[in-house]
């Protein structure tokens, strides 16, 4: 088919070489230079030269490249779309979720949307989220809850949600005794923190960097890929660490750890994510209206 073969040739523009392209599309390298050789077969024309060092765009190239990718977004549009008339939506719906997104808030919205759709698989993937917009740029998702505002002009952007982000200490901890913290004082204490990546610490950077603070000036003494392991590192001593409140609930009213006030606090925002111009696929479509009206009531 040749969706497939342009597919290809679209792949290896984008990622820069014939493995990457590969890797992505989940095929053998081979199985990519042939469908690339057979576009150009079908076509008449070069849309690439190959080197040992590098892959150059021919001029009749960049101009397949630009249809190639409004021809499948098209396609998608209409393979989405025709479902709205087969009575009830069936497939499969893939979303992604940063760590807080995907741990207290998407479970119910599935919920919501199941009831609605029983016919429809949803799967969940749970990465940070720069992670999950690298999968949506590659089409391996079809939307995603973030805790950071994608920079990429091929996404669109809705706020979804807020959570205030808590500073936690282990129950016992000197801080305890303080009725508000300062940023100075917040220095002298060793931290806990999420990797680079995930929305929590981009919340972080952000509100430090409003006092020309750098992250980098925290003593963090270890980095974690989730909130709850950070939660369980601050329970056992190991540091302090600004945390959602939405996740930290449980192990405060279980006396874990302790809340310490600030003289400001701050929010985390959480987005929903998909590619411009699959907004109204009708998977997309029923589970955002589910997500915003349930938000609004």
């Amino acid at each position: 088919m040749k969706l497939k073969k342009i597919q290809a040739f679209i792949l290896v523009i984008e990622k820069g070489s014939f493995s990457l392209a590969a890797e992505t599309a989940g095929v053998s390298q081979p199985s990519i230079s042939q469908a690339i050789r057979g576009l150009e077969e079908d076509l008449g024309v070069q849309l690439l030269i190959r080197t040992n060092t590098q892959i150059t765009i021919t001029p009749a190239g960049n101009y397949v490249y630009s249809v190639g990718k409004n021809i499948l977004e098209k396609w998608q549009e209409m393979s989405e779309g025709v479902k709205a008339y087969q009575g009830t939506l069936t497939g499969t719906l893939n979303i992604g979720a940063s760590t807080i997104p995907g741990t207290y808030l998407i479970p119910r919205w599935i919920g919501n949307f199941k009831r609605l759709f029983p016919k429809v698989n949803v799967t969940i993937e749970t990465r940070d989220s720069d992670e999950i917009i690298g999968r949506l740029l590659d089409r391996k998702l079809d939307l995603g809850i973030v805790g950071s505002k994608p920079e990429s002009l091929s996404i669109l952007t809705e706020v979804v949600a807020t959570d205030r982000l808590t500073l936690i200490v282990p129950t016992g901890h000197p801080l305890e005794q303080i009725s508000e913290m300062t940023l100075e004082e917040l220095l002298k204490y060793e931290f806990v923190v999420r990797e680079p990546g995930s929305g929590t610490r981009k919340a972080l950077e952000n509100w430090l960097n409003k006092y020309q603070i750098d992250i980098n000036k925290l003593k963090y003494v270890a980095q974690f890929g989730s909130t709850e392991a950070i939660i369980g590192a601050v329970e056992e001593g190991l540091g302090i660490s600004f945390v959602s409140n939405l996740a930290a609930t449980r192990a405060i009213k279980a006396g874990k750890v302790k809340i310490v006030p600030l003289s400001e606090d701050f929010e985390q925002t959480f987005f929903f994510v998909c590619l411009k111009g699959s907004e109204n696929y009708p998977f997309i479509k029923e589970f955002s209206s589910i997500i915003f009206e349930n938000e609004m009531n």
